[in-house]
Order: C-alpha cells, then structure tokens, then sequence
C-alpha cells in the first residue's frame, strides 16, 4: 500500500495545521523568553535546538500514517531536549499526542507494550535529570506520568469506541444480509406451497374436467353438432390449460437465480424504487442535491431503507390520492434523507403514532451516530427526515 492509499487528506490537513500551530507557538515562545526564565537552564536557545523544536512537531502531520517510526522521532527527539538542558517549550506537547496517537492507532497488546516502556525511560530520564540539571525539580516525575500515562489511556478509549462502533455497523451489514436471506427463503416456500397447490389439486381437477369432456363428446357423437362442437373445445382448452399449468409448476419450482445474486441495494436504486411506487399510484418528486457519490455500503443501504419504508408507508396509510416528495443531499459530512408526503399520516398508524418501520428507521440511524425525526407535518401528511454521518 503506497503513502497516496494509506493518507485519509481530511486526517493529514487536521495534523499538518495541528504540527504548523504547535511549532508555531514554541518559535514564539522561544523567542520571547525572559532572562529571568532561561536562567536555571544550562543552554540557552539557539539554532540546534530550533532543529529539535521541528523535529518535535512537524512529523505529527504523519502521525496516523507512519504511527511508530514518528513516536520514535518525537520521543528521542524530546529526550535530547531535555538532555542538553535547553529551555522548556510547548513542543514537549507532541510527546502526548503521539503516547495518544500510539492508543488510538495500535492494537491493545502494541500500544501498552510500547507505551509501558516508553513511560519508564522516560521517568528514568527525568529521574536523572532531577539529581544531574538545576532546572528539573522533583514535581516533573508527576508531571511526565501525567503527560505521558493519561493520552495513552486516552488514545486506548477512542481505539476501543472505534473498535464498537465499527462492530455494531458489521452487526447492522450482517443483519441485513440475513434479514434478506430469510426474505429470499420465505418466497422460495411459498412458491413451492403455490406449485405443489396447482399440481395438487388445480392440476388435477382440470384433468378430471378434461377427460370428462372427452368422454361426453365421444357419446354425445352423432347428434347436435354443435354439442360436440362445444365438448371439443371444452376439451381442447382444458389441454392447452394444463400445458400453461405444466408450465407455471416448472416456473415456480425453479430456483431463482437471480434473486440468490441480487446484491443489496444502493442509493443509485432510487430511481427504480421511486418509479415502483409511482406505477402504485403515489405521485414522488425526487430531488437529489449536492456532491452525488459512492457512499459506505451501510449508509447507502440504510438511506435507502429509510426511503423504502416512508414510501410504503405513503401507500399504506396515505389515503386516495396521496403524494409524497423525496429529498437526498449530499453534504460534506452526512447525507439528508427527508420523506414528506400529504396523506393521512400518524392517523394511520398504532395508538402511539409509531409503528414498527419507525422504530426500524430509527434503530438503523442511531448505529451509525446520525439523528431521525419522524411525526406528523405542520402542513399535513407525515414527515420523515434522517441525518446519516458520512466519514470522509
């Protein structure tokens, strides 16, 4: 995987500017010490110790993409500052956000592992520090546990939250894979319950029907004409018939391939959709706004859920005549869904108003952080709107 593929460029302008603020205020701050101030350090500031304050800071930008190899730079960068004794400076600040960064990016086992030993040459060098440098006091051990130990333990939380959010979206993924599967399975039984029902019984009573009318004309042969005539082609359409029947058993039996292939929909199906409920007789106005793209296979589907069951809910409970208006914006960072339509609405629905497509849309939001809203228009009708969080 190259640099280009593993740098998210929302993640690097959030560092880059993180580092150029940083290194900016420690400049400044270095600049502007008081005598009074670099009098308990053994150096004063100059040229190398600029170097040190940039090699402190910039490489943060590449924190989440180059997480160890920058932990390493700014640690041991941060350990000959405070070796040679140059005066303190907010560049030391990079030494916590990458004990963060080392939480937040590595595995459990890495993260405390590298971490832990950090922690102790650290404190072993500040230990040293405080019997070798007038400047360091003993206070400074508590310090460094503090700035070291706590955005480690922080890093690991966010790892953590990370780790259940990504889990709970699989959970919602694998649902409704499954959710699917039980669909394609129930219609499977059914058509094999509508085969063995025609051939059963509907085949065979036709048959009955048919031979029956063979027999009668072969008596009734001989007299009115037109009785046979009409036994003839009472015969003759019971056989053309039962071929349909034959026909529409083997039909029904047939696995359906397709639908076993079908993969999940997407909001470029929206279309399709919107055209299905039309030919119900519910007028949709589709309006798509903003920067239209591939969005996450979740969001995608969940948006397009929300969709499905605000429409079918139109057509359910809506009342004669009713319509509805469908609204997809694509922002930077989420995706509106909004479904207003000026049919019955909530009186249409339990005593609470709430039904279990609501509770559904609901559920399906909240999992991936976004916000829903769904209850009677001011204007009339029902209104179902959802905000969906995009990741960059």
């Amino acid at each position: 995987m190259t640099f280009f593929d593993k740098i998210k460029p929302r993640s690097f302008a959030f560092d880059a500017l993180l580092a150029a603020v940083i290194l900016t205020l420690a400049l400044t701050g270095t600049a502007e010490i008081d005598a009074d101030v670099i009098t308990p350090f053994t150096r004063e500031s100059d040229a190398f110790h600029v170097a040190l304050l940039v090699l402190m800071t910039v490489p943060i930008a590449l924190r989440r993409v180059y997480t160890i190899p920058v932990y390493v730079i700014v640690l041991l960068t941060w350990i000959a500052d405070r070796g040679l004794d140059y005066p303190d400076s907010i560049a030391s600040a990079g030494v916590g956000i990458m004990f963060y960064t080392l939480g937040a990016e590595l595995s459990r086992r890495r993260s405390l592992r590298i971490g832990g030993a950090s922690v102790a040459v650290i404190v072993g060098w500040t230990v040293l520090g405080v019997i070798t440098l007038p400047s360091v006091s003993t206070g400074s051990l508590i310090t460094t546990l503090i700035s070291t130990l706590t955005p480690l333990l922080l890093g690991r939380e966010m790892h953590q939250r990370r780790g259940r959010v990504a889990e709970l979206k699989e959970r919602l993924k694998r649902a409704e894979i499954e959710r699917e599967e039980k669909a394609r399975r129930a219609v499977a039984d059914e058509r094999a319950r509508i085969a063995r029902e025609l051939h059963d019984v509907v085949a065979h009573q036709m048959t009955v029907m048919t031979l029956q009318a063979d027999g009668a004309r072969r008596i009734a042969d001989g007299t009115d004409p037109r009785v046979v005539e009409a036994l003839e082609t009472i015969g003759d359409t019971g056989r053309e018939a039962l071929a349909e029947m034959r026909r529409m058993v083997g039909l029904l039996r047939q696995p359906d391939d397709e639908s076993e292939t079908r993969p999940l929909p997407q909001l470029s199906d929206i279309d399709a959709l919107v055209e299905g409920i039309r030919a119900a007789g519910v007028a949709v106005d589709l309006k798509i706004e903003g920067d239209v793209r591939r969005l996450p296979e979740v969001n995608e589907l969940s948006a397009f859920r929300i969709v499905q069951e605000s429409l079918t809910n139109a057509v359910r409970h809506g009342g004669p005549d009713v319509s509805a208006k469908v609204t997809l914006d694509y922002g930077e960072e989420s995706l509106d869904v909004l479904v207003v339509d000026d049919g019955r609405g909530a009186s249409a629905l339990s005593e609470d108003g709430v039904g279990h497509g609501i509770v559904g849309m609901r559920e399906r939001v909240a999992v991936l952080g976004g916000e829903f809203r769904a209850g009677p228009n001011a204007g009339g009708g029902y209104r179902v709107h959802a905000t969906i969080p995009v990741e960059a």
